[in-house]
C-alpha cells in the first residue's frame, strides 16, 4: 500500500472508493491511516482532524446512524447506553443494510472496538455469574450501568436467582430502559453522579462492583480514588473490574476524527498503577482482550 501523507488526498481517495461501492477497500484505506497518523504525529493529529472534517468524506462517514450518533451526542457524550446497543445489535434504529449508511454501518458495528465491547459484556456476565454461585443473592454494583445489557448474557439471571442489581448512572432514560429490560430482576436504579462515589458521599455494599466503560473518561487522579472507593464497597471474597480502552486501539484514529469519540486510554501497566492506593495491590490481575482494544483490571478482597 502506497503512504499518503495528505489528509486531503487520503479522503479523496477513501471517498472513491466509497462512491464506487468499494466499501470495505475504503474502510481497509481510512482506518489504519488515521490510526498511524494519530500515534505517530501528535502534534500534527488536530490539524489533520480538522482537515478530514471540512472534506465531503465526514458527511458519507455520517450516513452511518452509528457514526453520525457518537458525533453529536444527543445525550451530551459520545458512548452512551444508545450508542452500545448498536454495538450489541440491540437496536431497530439501523440503516437500510444496501444504502451508503447501511454498508458503513455494517463495518462500523464490527470493527475491532465494537467486538471488544460485545466481549466485555459477556466478561461482566461471567463476573456476576461468578458472585451468584458464591451467594445466590448478591449484590452487585455497576457504575455508568447504562442499560445493562451484561443481566441478558447472565446465567444466574435466566435462572432466576435472586440477586441485587445496583445500577448507578448519570443518565435517568437509559435507567429507565434498563428496568423495563429486565423486569424480572431485582434492579435498584440511582441515578447519581460518579463524583459522589470517589468522595465517598455515595457507597454501597456489594459482592461484585466495576466500571465497565467510565475510566475511559477520568484522569488518572479521580480513576485511582475511585478504584479505592470500589474496593471498599467489596464484602469478604467480592470482586472489583475496571476496563480501559487502550492507547493503540485499532478504532482510535476513526473514533477521534469521524465520531469526535475521545477517550482516556491506558496501557496494561497503566491500569494495574490505578489500584495503587488498594490494600493489596498485588491482588490485581491484569490482561489485554484479543482485539488490541480494552485492558482489564481485576481485584478481589480476601475472605
Amino acid at each position: 500500500m502506497t503512504t499518503i501523507d495528505s489528509t486531503v488526498q487520503l479522503a479523496d481517495e477513501v471517498l472513491a472508493l466509497f462512491e464506487a461501492q468499494r466499501d470495505w477497500d475504503a474502510a481497509n484505506r481510512l482506518w489504519p491511516a488515521l490510526w498511524s497518523w494519530r500515534l505517530t504525529d501528535p502534534l500534527g493529529w488536530p490539524d489533520r482532524v480538522t482537515e478530514l472534517r471540512a472534506h465531503p468524506l465526514l458527511a458519507h462517514l455520517h450516513a452511518c446512524p452509528f457514526t453520525h450518533r457518537a458525533f453529536h451526542k444527543p445525550r451530551g457524550y459520545a458512548g452512551d447506553a444508545v450508542m452500545l446497543d448498536h454495538m450489541y445489535g440491540l437496536t431497530l434504529a439501523f440503516p437500510h443494510p444496501a444504502s451508503p449508511g447501511g454498508r458503513l454501518y455494517a463495518y462500523t458495528t464490527n470493527s475491532p472496538a465494537a467486538q471488544a465491547v460485545r466481549a466485555r459484556r459477556s466478561r461482566l456476565a461471567a463476573l456476576i455469574d461468578r458472585a451468584a454461585a458464591r451467594r445466590p443473592d448478591a449484590r452487585i454494583v455497576a457504575l455508568a450501568a447504562g442499560h445493562g445489557r451484561e443481566l441478558g448474557q447472565s446465567e444466574a439471571v435466566r435462572r432466576g436467582q435472586p440477586i441485587t442489581f445496583v445500577a448507578v448512572d448519570q443518565d435517568p432514560e437509559s435507567l429507565g430502559e434498563l428496568g423495563r429490560s429486565y423486569p424480572d430482576v431485582r434492579v435498584e436504579p440511582v441515578t447519581g453522579n460518579i463524583q459522589d462515589v470517589i468522595t465517598g458521599d455515595l457507597t454501597f455494599d456489594a459482592d461484585v462492583v466495576y466500571a465497565a466503560g467510565l475510566f475511559d473518561y477520568l484522569p488518572d487522579s479521580a480513576a485511582r480514588r475511585l478504584t479505592t472507593r470500589m474496593a471498599q464497597m467489596l464484602r469478604p471474597g467480592g470482586e472489583m473490574l475496571v476496563a480501559n480502552f487502550v492507547p493503540d486501539c485499532p478504532d482510535i484514529g476513526f473514533m477521534e476524527a469521524c465520531m469526535d469519540w475521545r477517550l482516556i486510554t491506558r496501557t496494561e501497566e497503566q491500569v494495574r498503577a490505578l489500584f495503587v492506593d488498594v490494600p493489596e495491590p498485588d491482588r490485581v490481575v491484569t490482561d489485554q482482550d484479543g482485539y488490541g482494544t480494552v485492558t482489564y483490571g481485576l481485584w478481589s478482597r480476601p475472605t
